[in-house]
């Protein structure tokens, strides 16, 4: 479980991690009753434990919105988790039973009309054009009802259910455009916060670029190889950790007087201050642009460690080239320490 700040779209950190495995030779679903067992016996039950965790770690004060995607459109967690301080917001994985006089929560959909369009920020990936999108935007509220074989607390649950539908003009040809269900505990009675919903969901995407960090291209978990399972969760565990430390120094480009927060000491600052001076050009397009330690400085100086160039025509750097920078920048400070005074 990532924690976001939603205003400052920062990273805080990891609020619950559940590592798990498979074991060899299981049923399948079908030979184990699936359907029949209880939720804490399914690997499902990691969404309700880590929203528990979470609401057991972060201040009693602090507001929470628990973002998922299909995989945690359970039932049991929108009658477990939500309370006074605590929501949902869970992509819809399937149609489900309602009271009223429709009966199914997609055919409520289809017969509520738009409430307005947003323009939304599509990031460009192996299938899909980056792109700017006319998201047309319904919602209503609705009363889902439990599944026959469940024994839970409530059989029917009060929601909202935000679709938010990519309108024709902007899908390019070949290309399925974006379609979102959205079912979520707050209260939406205006388009306005239907799109707050819908800007907060579109944040779920840090935790698939976490996973891209970990994995292929960044420190390609996958290819690890050790003596036993144990040691590959704990290998897993640290990766997390310095997986997010490269996102947080990414993100700090979009704020840039975000303040370090001592991800960085006192003699690393030092040695960040040396390698400054020796990277900048002469001209002010070849200088560090930000303000002296706060998390962007150190973040244009790892970029450039890394390979960047620190020329706006090429862009900004992206999460690879911060995690090859940080890779040397590691190589660079054991170094400084073993040459400089005490």
């Amino acid at each position: 479980m990532l924690i976001v700040n939603p205003i400052l779209n920062s990273l805080i950190g990891f609020s619950s991690v559940q590592i798990y495995n498979r074991t060899w030779g299981q049923p399948d679903k079908k030979e184990r009753k699936y359907n029949q067992i209880d939720i804490e016996e399914k690997e499902s039950y990691r969404w309700i434990k880590s929203s528990i965790e979470t609401k057991e770690l972060l201040p009693e004060n602090v507001k929470v919105t628990i973002i998922g995607d299909r995989e945690n459109d359970i039932y049991e967690d929108f009658d477990r988790v939500p309370d006074e301080r605590t929501n949902l917001l869970i992509r819809s994985r399937c149609d489900r039973n309602i009271v009223g006089e429709h009966k199914k929560l997609y055919n409520l959909l289809d017969n509520t009309i738009v409430a307005g369009s947003v323009e939304v920020e599509i990031t460009g990936q192996k299938n899909r054009k980056k792109r700017t999108a006319l998201i047309d935007v319904k919602f209503t509220k609705a009363k889902i009802c439990a599944p026959t074989r469940l024994n839970v607390s409530q059989k029917n649950i009060e929601i909202y259910v935000i679709e938010a539908t990519e309108n024709p003009s902007t899908i390019p040809t070949n290309e399925v455009g974006i379609s979102w269900k959205l079912l979520t505990t707050h209260k939406i009675e205006n388009l306005e916060k239907a799109i707050e919903c819908i800007n907060w969901y579109k944040k779920r995407w840090l935790i698939e670029e976490l996973f891209r960090v970990i994995k292929t291209k960044g420190f390609e978990i996958e290819s690890s190889q050790l003596g036993d399972g144990f040691k590959l969760k704990k290998l897993l565990a640290m990766t997390l950790e310095v997986a997010l430390q490269v996102m947080r120094l990414k993100l700090s480009l979009n704020e840039v007087n975000q303040k370090q927060d001592n991800l960085f000491n006192s003699n690393e600052i030092k040695f960040l201050e040396k390698v400054n001076r020796k990277i900048e050009g002469q001209t002010q397009k070849q200088k560090n642009p930000y303000n002296e330690q706060t998390l962007a400085w150190i973040t244009w100086i790892i970029a450039r460690i890394g390979g960047w160039t620190g020329y706006k025509s090429q862009g900004p750097p992206g999460y690879i080239t911060i995690k090859n920078g940080l890779d040397r920048y590691h190589q660079q400070y054991e170094g400084f320490l073993m040459f400089s005074d005490d």
